[in-house]
């Protein structure tokens, strides 16, 4: 693999073949740990040499010194590189002085520092650099980064701006896909370290434009329409909540993980107030006990397994057809367990039920509760777990764990896992293979197999249990508690701000309203546009053009009595009452009767009979729709 590698180079019309007699193949398999192998040996190096903190990833080395003396950071970042070098030279290998940056991080502005060389090279200092994807400034308050990410957004949304007009283009349903799987990550990436940066009003609207723009390519809005109304509408959380929601999160992730560190001196008046205070601060009202055990892991290796696993093959229905088969000719030694895990509205259960002598005789049956918030699978690994714990005495038998969990089942045969509760399961089933023959077999649900009907009416049960075993909170919990906090203030927001013709078009049944219109209208360009102009007030009718300064007059065009607003326009504007009546049943109605009885789709069918909301291609040009 090192020594038999060629690359073949062109230019103009000469070529050339070329033997590659170091560096590791690019995308091989085995090059990142070829590389680690190396660089490890830098990592080890003690305080003494390298008098600060050294990280890696791949071959981008990341150190930090820090002091209050500027003669000792210098002194401990010359000593630091002179090492690397040291270490390079023995490795045939070199820094590279391009890519260096030094970076003085402080908010002292009355300060020199010495020249830094690396090799021959004088590295002058930088204002910022660009780690793994952030870049960090020397104050950091990260407002760089806010304008690095929100420009790069900004240029994938003006993209797919090419495929989109007011009326033709990708559908809402494709461009809210391409705004949360595409826009939103790049918006969000590492926000538990930089989250504190948008407290400031100049990175939030910076943010916010981003959505804005997105949400109005969606829907087919006109640039004046507000931005909550939009959010709210498409049922989008605003930036900054769901930004906060993400870097909890995130900072969720690295507790389960071990790997965060916690702000230990107190804010006061005058300092920065530690990422991790603020993402603890938006944590503290949820639902989560607080010295709970997290089932989030790191990953860790599962090997040396002492028992076997069966699944069922690529053809199920034959399999299932000789489970029964199977069942009935087990010998009457071997033990069978039949294992199974409930989650309903009364709670989280499991349960198993053990038996030997061709299911005649029952060792053991057993149900129990689980906390509420366990998932399906953390119940069905836990029926497993409790079976185990009650066969442990057992030793050199032959014993079958039945579970119709597949999801499970693969879990404790993978090599790998990062669920605490597969963990476990795995190192209880492991003790009790050490000293028994032991299988774990799937048997299919619900096709009237005895020992599964058994174990699922246990598990059901358990449920209404009084007596509530331990079990590590889910990681899906955690999020689900922290949406629901972004929703609760999202909807705070709504019931607090204006929007006064929005809210006043969608009544009480808002809810309702929007729920249509993400369903019914989401396929639809020109439609969900027209429903968004209409309720939002944001349209092409005289009153909003008029105000605006797109048209001379307010007045209604079709009838010329009155402004010509929404109400007026679907309700009461006299010229239209016959065809009202055949859309709505009735000839004069309030805007809030329209929407609270009539289906958004009638309403837009209606709209669109009248041919009044089509702005005229002259507004298009100038930037109104």
């Amino acid at each position: 693999m090192v020594t038999n590698r060629f690359i073949n180079l062109s230019h103009k019309d000469k070529s050339r073949r070329v033997q590659i007699r170091r560096g590791c193949p690019q995308g091989g398999i085995l090059s990142p740990f070829l590389w680690n192998l190396v660089v490890d040996d830098l990592l080890s190096f003690t305080a003494k040499d390298i008098p600060g903190y050294l990280q890696a990833f791949a071959d981008d080395l990341a150190s930090l010194a820090e002091g209050n003396d500027l003669d000792i950071i210098w002194n401990r970042t010359c000593k630091t590189i002179n090492t690397i070098e040291k270490w390079c030279q023995t490795k045939d290998l070199s820094i590279s002085a391009l890519k260096t940056q030094i970076v003085m991080f402080t908010w002292n502005t009355k300060w020199t520092l010495r020249p830094i060389k690396v090799g021959n090279n004088i590295i002058g200092l930088s204002k910022s650099a660009k780690f793994l994807g952030v870049t960090l400034d020397s104050k950091l308050n990260y407002n760089e980064h806010i304008i690095n990410i929100t420009k790069k957004a900004t240029a994938s949304l003006m993209q797919c701006r090419r495929a989109v007009g007011p009326t033709w283009g990708m559908s809402p349903k494709t461009c809210i896909w391409m705004f949360t799987a595409v826009i939103q990550p790049i918006l969000s990436y590492c926000c538990s370290i930089w989250i504190r940066a948008i407290d400031t009003d100049y990175n939030a609207r910076k943010l916010k434009r981003v959505q804005a723009l997105a949400l109005r390519m969606m829907s087919g809005a006109m640039p004046s329409t507000p931005f909550l109304a939009l959010n709210h509408l498409t049922d989008t959380p605003d930036t900054i909540l769901f930004l906060r929601g993400e870097a909890a999160k995130g900072a969720a992730r690295l507790q389960a993980y071990g790997s965060l560190t916690l702000e230990t001196i107190a804010h006061r008046k005058g300092t920065i107030k530690n990422h991790t205070t603020i993402n603890k601060q938006f944590m503290e009202d949820l639902n989560i006990p607080p010295r709970a055990t997290r089932d989030l892991t790191a990953p860790t290796m599962m090997l040396g397994r002492h028992f076997t696993v069966t699944t069922p093959g690529t053809n199920n229905t034959e399999y299932r057809t000789a489970l029964q088969h199977t069942i009935d000719n087990i010998t009457s030694e071997t033990i069978t367990c039949y294992t199974d895990g409930s989650l309903s509205d009364s709670g989280s259960g499991a349960g198993y039920i053990i038996t030997t002598d061709n299911n005649n005789t029952i060792l053991e049956e057993r149900s129990f509760k689980l906390p509420d918030y366990c998932t399906v699978y953390q119940t069905e690994l836990t029926a497993i777990i409790e079976a185990c714990k009650y066969l442990s005495s057992y030793t050199n038998s032959h014993i079958i764990i039945w579970s119709d969990s597949l999801s499970s089942i693969q879990a404790i045969s993978s090599l790998s896992t990062r669920s605490r509760t597969t963990r476990d399961c795995y190192d209880t089933l492991n003790a009790l293979g050490s000293n028994n023959t032991l299988e774990i077999r799937w048997i299919a649900a619900h096709i009237g197999l005895w020992g599964n009907e058994k174990a699922d009416e246990l598990a059901k049960l358990g449920t209404t249990s009084e007596h509530v075993l331990k079990c590590p909170i889910p990681q899906s919990y955690i999020k689900r508690q922290i949406n629901n906090k972004v929703h609760r203030l999202n909807q705070d927001i709504w019931l607090t701000d204006g929007l006064r013709h929005t809210k006043l078009t969608l009544g009480q049944k808002h809810t309702k309203i929007i729920n249509n219109i993400n369903t019914s209208l989401i396929n639809n360009r020109q439609d969900y546009r027209t429903a968004v102009h209409l309720i939002t007030g944001h349209c092409g009718l005289n009153k909003h053009l008029h105000t605006i300064r797109k048209s001379s007059t307010s007045a209604c065009p079709m009838c010329g009595d009155g402004e010509e607003t929404v109400s007026h326009f679907l309700g009461q504007c006299p010229a239209i009452a016959q065809l009202r009546g055949q859309y709505f049943r009735d000839y004069y109605l309030s805007v809030n009767d329209i929407f609270d009885n009539h289906h958004i789709t009638t309403i837009v069918n209606f709209t669109n009979r009248t041919k009044r909301l089509i702005v005229p291609e002259e507004l298009d040009q100038t930037g109104v729709t």
